[in-house]
């Protein structure tokens, strides 16, 4: 789930709806959303247990890790790159996640 492939699949999804792209509504699971001030040390750690760049390991769409406002820029970030305007995040941070949201509705 890197960057690089989710490009490849976003293309490949682009490809196949044709003018229908524009009419779907693409949605990420994140799987792993970690709230912290050293987004840098989880990078790294992350990165050498997946065998990526600390940079790879937080643009993969399944991950979102630092402060609300790093996770807000990476969200609008994605939305950009990917037209993904749908993010599910798990019950477990969805409290903390709240305030992303009411940021993030209606943009």
């Amino acid at each position: 789930m890197t960057g690089a492939a989710t490009d490849d699949r976003v293309a490949r999804l682009r490809a196949a709806a044709g003018d229908r792209f524009d009419d779907l509504e693409l949605q990420s699971f994140v799987g792993f959303t970690n709230f912290t001030d050293d987004r840098r040390s989880l990078a790294e750690m992350m990165a050498r247990a997946f065998g990526v760049s600390p940079e790879e390991a937080l643009e993969t769409p399944v991950v979102l890790a630092g402060t609300l406002e790093e996770m807000i820029d990476d969200v609008q970030a994605r939305r950009e790159r990917w037209g993904m305007s749908y993010v599910v995040v798990g019950v477990d941070v969805m409290e903390q996640f709240a305030p992303a949201v009411a940021r993030l509705a209606g943009t």
